[in-house]
């Protein structure tokens, strides 16, 4: 239908917007009469009439309406999706075990839907993408980050335990990532989503040395610790190494106890609610100290608590109250940190970034060419190293298996604990202890882990040069590796000589899986777990090759070379082929 002109003006008023023709309203503000129709005819005339100002309200309310044209493209973030996710899988996959299998690490497991999330709560905030100043570098660390990719899933794939490579697996990673969201983005980009990229690198293993070095100081510092407190309670105490000896016996602190569990938590917790609550780097750094130093007080309480229940009720007492005492800590630590972060985000003055306004209708913008060689490549380097390890691999080796010798005088089973069957996870074994015909007490230990990704994981971090001295016993000489022939199989023994307070204590241990011949001495080091060694499994194609290990222990003897002989004695009772 037709609109009157006195009407005009109420409908260019409401329904006009920039670009539309707007003249209609400053002329009909202005009165009939300041107007002369002429001028109104003419005007009207370059919008086309009435039809051009039907299709300008048209427009106006296709305007306000989302254009199809600002819809993202699923498939480029279905591509990009795959592509990354392949390449972080590769590093999951790597990480997945120690993560399941070592209770110290159990945190990894959630690290990365943690890491999901920031990147989500990230990307509501990011700045609008810049144009790199510089591509070259860039695209360089892409592509040797790449390359190094196929030399360390080669020897990932046939040594899963070696935390080096998962630590160089890791950075080549996020290395990759970071140089995809600078490329995509710019600086401010990658300034913007660094943090939920780097967070992953909490969860990657450390490095054994490392590992072994903070275990051992913190299983003094909290022995010593417990020594003074039971001596400031009036009870007699004394410290052997990380043993207490008190009146009912001896307790020890052992790695579950260190606190490292708890340090490496808090470390993670603090690293998230720092970023959670989008604190400045100063608020970062002091809360990371409070709960470190909120994780060790708070294990030398459970320990205290633990210790004096053993006093006073036994390692019975310790049992009963162990897992109770090591959840409820955790969870005081937890909360306790949790409230710390609350305080300090009310004092925070830190601007917090609104939900981004910038308009992608683009697409998401990323370098596809890169992107689409950097799939082919991985796709190339993992069917490579499956074919590679498919076609060398073998049956199992010759294996031995141990016969208990419960016709000995005073045969014992000796249980093992449920800590060490958490951190072994082995498949067969047990203990055993006797006395032969001269008196000598003997203690035996014998695991085995059948072919998969797990075998002897955590077997080479606890030997006996390890843990032994850090339950009171001093070690006096390390003997080296020796060949026995037992029953048709060559046993690589290393025999360390300990002083027991006071008495020797000679310790025989056995490290055997299919990587080596065990044809003599030279192999048998050379291709333990050196990094020689390692080398050669992978180029060999080895994996899953399972392992198993045999600890014996005997007393009293003064003499190295009696207390070998009288070992060559037991085991050809012991050892028989499979």
């Amino acid at each position: 239908m037709l609109v009157s002109a006195r009407r005009l003006p109420a409908y260019t008023h409401n329904l006009r917007e920039p670009g539309s023709c707007s003249f209609e309203q400053r002329v009909f503000s202005d009165g009939a009469n300041r107007v002369n129709k002429q001028q109104l005819q003419r005007r009207l005339a370059s919008c086309s009439g009435y039809a051009t100002l039907y299709r300008t309200m048209d427009d106006t309310f296709v305007a306000a309406a989302p254009p199809s044209t600002t819809r993202p493209k699923t498939s480029g973030w279905l591509v990009a999706t795959l592509v990354f996710g392949l390449l972080w899988f590769e590093l999951i996959n790597q990480l997945k075990a120690e993560w399941w299998l070592n209770p110290q690490y159990n945190y990894g497991l959630i690290v990365p839907l943690l890491v999901i999330y920031l990147l989500w709560k990230r990307w509501r905030n990011r700045p609008a993408p810049a144009v790199p100043r510089t591509t070259a570098l860039f695209v360089l660390l892409v592509v040797v980050c790449a390359a190094l990719l196929f030399p360390i899933r080669f020897l990932a794939e046939a040594n899963p335990d070696w935390r080096l490579l998962s630590w160089v697996l890791a950075l080549a990673v996020v290395t990759i990532s970071l140089a995809f969201v600078y490329l995509s983005g710019g600086r401010s980009w990658l300034r913007h989503f660094a943090f939920p990229i780097l967070f992953f690198l909490v969860a990657v293993p450390w490095p054994v040395r490392i590992e072994q070095i903070v275990i051992q100081n913190l299983m003094r510092a909290v022995t010593a610790l417990n020594v003074t407190f039971l001596q400031l309670a009036g009870v007699p105490a004394l410290q052997h190494g990380n043993v207490i000896e008190v009146g009912s016996g001896f307790i020890g602190i052992e790695e579950a106890c260190s606190g490292v569990r708890s340090l490496q938590a808090t470390l993670m917790i603090s690293l998230f609610l720092g970023e959670l609550y989008s604190f400045r780097v100063a608020r970062r750094v002091v809360l990371i100290i409070i709960g470190a130093v909120l994780a060790f007080v708070c294990n030398v309480a459970r320990t205290a608590f633990l210790v004096w229940i053993g006093t006073n009720r036994g390692v019975t007492g310790i049992e009963a109250w162990h897992d109770q005492a090591g959840m409820t800590i955790l969870v005081v630590c937890l909360i306790g940190l949790w409230i710390v972060s609350l305080i300090m985000s009310r004092r925070d003055a830190a601007t917090q970034i609104g939900r981004s306004n910038v308009n992608f209708a683009a697409g998401l913008p990323i370098n596809w060419k890169l992107l689409a060689v950097l799939a082919v490549w991985l796709i190339a380097v993992e069917g490579t190293m499956q074919s590679w390890y498919r076609s060398h691999q073998v049956g199992d080796g010759l294996r031995w298996a141990v016969r208990w010798p419960d016709s000995e005088n005073n045969y014992k089973q000796v249980p093992i604990t449920s800590e060490a069957e958490a951190l072994l996870h082995y498949n067969e074994g047990g203990g055993a202890s006797w006395e032969d015909t001269s008196g000598h007490q003997w203690v035996m230990y014998f695991f085995k882990w059948l072919p998969g990704r797990t075998a002897a994981r955590f077997v080479k971090v606890h030997r006996p040069d390890i843990c032994l001295p850090a339950s009171g016993r001093t070690m006096e000489r390390d003997n080296g590796i020796r060949m026995l022939a037992v029953s048709g199989v060559n046993l690589p023994v290393r025999s360390y000589r300990f002083d027991d307070r006071g008495v020797p204590l000679h310790v025989f241990y056995c490290y055997w899986d299919a990587r080596s011949s065990y044809e003599n001495v030279a192999a048998a080091e050379s291709e333990d777990w050196s990094a020689r060694g390692r080398l050669r499994a992978a180029l060999q194609g080895r994996r899953d090759i399972g392992a198993q290990i045999l600890e014996i222990v005997v007393w009293g003897y003064q003499d190295d070379n009696e207390a070998s002989e009288a070992l060559a004695r037991e085991l050809s009772q012991v050892i028989r082929r499979s």
